[in-house]
């Protein structure tokens, strides 16, 4: 029986990890649930699962388990024996629980993107063990076993384009909207950066950095229909790519029983109902962040990691109605071109540089009066 940490164990991710573990009881144990505070999802959790562990980031007492919180929490997680550790914890407050347990050679599947970015430039020698749980980046994982990695021509990423694809109007669009992705059932953050593009442009640089490929061997395309998810084009001319349903049951399954394939429950999509698959070429101009953060991944060094907190920052104000959608990659671009660091040569360079892109942030927002000038 195979032992499971699930970190973010009350988000999408985590949500439907345990969903997975129902339906393969007689072959998954989860030994740790991981939330940021005690909710009634968790409590609920807890009561099912009957973990041995509960990680929260302040302290609690939950009668008849150990509960760990806290930085030193985090750092008794990493020493626990448990066969993976699926990180479902959103944004950059996924990055300290990735850094520890990549350290401490645990085997780890990640949805976190914004950790694989900001420590990339001083821990990528780990990510070759990484399962991903990103559709897209399984994908890619699940093609290139397909062939050699020397014989690699391009990868390329799919986008269902968000919400806002067709629209031509940007300017008096609602959280609601940005909230109401055609395809993917996501958490509010990735459904935002997926209404703008950024999250293509993020799972770029998380591309290069998980499979060790240079970004002029990544592409990404729209694909309104996400039934593929990722392609792989090989030198011999030979495309190979994953095709499935759009639900995140499937590469959260694939991570935790590979090498094996197990029945996830999900729709069987039927070829003549689809009929035909459609590509279209992204519009850099209409979705400006795809292409800074492209521009950002080749620059390297501070660049990935001052991006991805200004993004999550941005998203958050635009989520709480502080700014406009439009305003979203105004300020994101504005912060970096403000930002200036060394290159992160440890963790605690990747840490400085995030409360400083932070502290940029909050003085640049209140200079101009709360409004982008």
């Amino acid at each position: 029986m195979k032992s499971l940490a699930v970190l973010g164990s009350t988000g999408s991710i985590g949500t439907q990890t345990l969903d997975i573990v129902r339906k393969n009881s007689e072959k998954l144990k989860v030994k740790l649930l991981g939330a940021s505070k005690l909710s009634r999802r968790l409590f609920e959790q807890i009561k099912e699962f009957e973990p041995d562990y509960v990680y929260l980031a302040r302290k609690e007492e939950i009668k008849g388990v150990k509960v760990l919180f806290g930085e030193e929490g985090l750092k008794e997680i990493a020493d626990i024996d448990i066969d993976l550790f699926i990180n479902g914890i959103a944004g950059i407050a996924g990055i300290k629980p990735t850094y520890l347990l990549l350290r401490n050679d645990k085997k780890l599947a990640t949805a976190n993107k914004e950790s694989i970015i900001c420590l990339g430039e001083v821990l990528k020698e780990k990510y070759s063990e990484i399962f991903p749980i990103d559709s897209e980046h399984s994908a890619i994982f699940q093609s290139l076993q397909a062939g050699k990695k020397e014989d690699v021509k391009r990868i390329i990423l799919t986008a269902s384009g968000g919400p806002f694809w067709g629209r031509k109007n940007f300017d008096d669009i609602t959280v609601d909207e940005a909230l109401k992705h055609p395809r993917w059932k996501m958490g509010k953050k990735v459904s935002v950066d997926s209404a703008t593009l950024m999250n293509k442009g993020l799972e770029i640089i998380e591309a290069h950095y998980l499979f060790d490929i240079p970004y002029t061997k990544i592409d990404a395309v729209i694909h309104p229909q996400s039934i593929v998810h990722g392609l792989v084009e090989f030198k011999d001319g030979s495309i190979i790519s994953q095709l499935s349903c759009p639900d995140m049951k499937i590469p959260i399954s694939y991570a935790i029983s590979y090498p094996e394939r197990w029945e996830t429950g999900v729709k069987r999509f039927n070829l003549f109902e689809i009929g035909k698959l459609e590509f279209f070429e992204p519009d850099e101009k209409k979705f400006p962040l795809l292409k800074l953060a492209k521009e950002c991944g080749k620059k390297g060094g501070f660049y990935p990691t001052v991006l991805t907190v200004a993004d999550e920052l941005a998203v958050e104000m635009f989520l709480k109605g502080y700014i406009k959608f439009t305003e979203i990659p105004q300020i994101v671009e504005r912060i970096l071109e403000i930002a200036d660091f060394k290159k992160p040569e440890n963790y605690e360079d990747v840490i400085f540089i995030i409360e400083e892109t932070k502290r940029i942030f909050k003085n640049f927002y209140k200079t101009v009066g709360g409004k982008i000038a």
